[in-house]
């Protein structure tokens, strides 16, 4: 996992996630149904928001809609697992957090690019 609790009981991330500076859309490689967007990342997990809550504990094959300048769009697929969710700031909106699971060399290379390219600061 990502994150430990320490004495007072607050979860510190061992991982830093990264806040992205362009949201990043995260579709159910199943059913191609919107999950939600990428609000931060790193390469164990990740936040998502969305509309609806995904169910909990689920394992989903998903992918990542990455639009590309003078390119066509790029798809990077993992499996990823629902640990938790709750309402967003917005309360129009659900936040989730997954875990990765899987992903391939490949598409965990393309990930670090795509952090480094839209992250803030």
């Amino acid at each position: 996992m990502s994150f430990s609790n320490d004495s007072s009981g607050i979860e510190k991330r061992r991982i830093k996630r990264w806040y992205l500076t362009m949201y990043l859309r995260v579709y159910d490689r199943d059913t191609n149904e919107l999950i939600g967007q990428i609000v931060d990342i790193n390469k164990e997990g990740m936040r998502l928001v969305g509309d609806k809550a995904p169910p909990l504990n689920k394992t989903f094959q998903l992918w990542v809609d990455v639009p590309q300048e003078d390119k066509p769009r790029q798809r990077l697929e993992l499996e990823a697992e629902s640990l938790w969710t709750g309402r967003d700031i917005n309360p129009d909106f659900y936040d989730t957090g997954f875990r990765v699971l899987s992903i391939d060399t490949h598409a965990l290379l393309q990930l670090q690019l795509l952090i480094e390219e839209f992250k803030f600061g």
